[in-house]
């Protein structure tokens, strides 16, 4: 997999585990292919996810797909089933339809 823009979905990217994934340090070693997306934050952190912005959000990942093509949504939980990337994945797919 070569994505063509990893787009950081979390509320708050500037705070992470021993720095490795702060918005600052990622832009650092990605440099275009990183986008911070603040609108698909999950404000409440739980699942169901309340996303800052949801219509915003699945508007500017779907744009950002016919541009870039493969994109990955990247955020701070591992287990994608617990994190709202699924949702927001779910959600453009509906779309889709």
């Amino acid at each position: 997999m070569n994505p063509s823009l990893v787009v950081d979905v979390r509320d708050y990217p500037h705070k992470a585990f021993l720095g490795s994934y702060t918005k600052t340090g990622l832009e650092k070693r990605l440099g275009e292919k990183y986008l911070w997306l603040p609108v698909c934050g999950n404000v409440t952190r739980e699942l169901p996810s309340t996303l800052r912005d949801e219509e915003s959000c699945l508007k500017e990942i779907r744009k950002l797909m016919d541009v870039h093509g493969l994109i990955v949504l990247l955020c701070a939980e591992k287990d994608e089933q617990l994190c709202h990337r699924s949702y927001i994945r779910k959600k453009v797919k509906e779309a889709e339809v």
